[in-house]
């Protein structure tokens, strides 16, 4: 896990603010690159890379809807009896159970016995909320590198609307600019990795098959 801290000074790197100016530096403002950390980090859930999860329910006389309390995305799911033995591996979805879509349950095709352990495996979304600098991410570590890459090209996608905005007006000498083809090759690099890097990582996630509806 890294801190929001630690993953600014790692874009810093991308985006060649050095580590004196993190505060202060005009151009990419800390909260600018602060704010990209956390949109390349929600990109994760659009691209397919989504963190594993489990839950565990008691299970209640003629009841086949529960709330869930992260999981969006079902992998399957699993009835275990007291002894914490598989007993079956009943049918069932996951949907929103509200209008906002920001909570989420599992609705089963049919109820089960009461007393037991439905297990839901699935999936949510990794941490994209940083509160402060010392917020955490949850991604394992190997892969802090994808959401930067997605919030490099966010970066520099505000530099390219600067640069029609306010391009005409700039006096510095050509050799100190950046042309529009450059900022637009350094934007479709960065979105051209984290496409692949990400696409590679959502491969290796299991896939175990649930019917789409009940």
């Amino acid at each position: 896990m890294a801190t929001l801290a630690q993953l600014r000074a790692r874009l810093n790197l991308e985006v060649g603010v050095q580590a004196a100016n993190d505060a202060t530096d005009p151009v990419m403002t800390q909260a600018a690159r602060s704010q990209a950390i956390a949109d390349g980090y929600a990109a994760l859930w659009r691209a397919g890379v989504w963190r594993p999860l489990k839950q565990d329910i008691a299970t209640v006389a003629n009841q086949w809807v529960y709330p869930l309390t992260s999981i969006r995305k079902l992998d399957r799911l699993e009835t275990l009896n007291a002894s914490s033995q598989l007993v079956d591996q009943p049918r069932g979805v996951i949907e929103p159970d509200d209008t906002t879509n920001e909570t989420y349950q599992v609705r089963l095709r049919s109820p089960l016995a009461p007393s037991l352990t439905l297990r839901v495996r699935g999936y949510t979304a990794y941490v994209s909320t940083f509160a402060s600098d010392g917020a955490v991410d949850d991604l394992p570590a190997e892969h802090i590198r994808l959401p930067l890459l997605k919030a490099k090209a966010i970066l520099y996608r505000g530099q390219l609307a600067s640069f029609a905005r306010y391009g005409e007006r700039q006096a510095a000498p050509p050799t100190m600019n950046v042309t529009v083809d450059q900022i637009i090759g350094i934007i479709s690099a960065a979105e051209r990795e984290f496409a692949d890097e990400t696409k590679s990582l959502a491969r290796l996630r299991t896939r175990t098959g649930q019917p789409r509806s009940v």
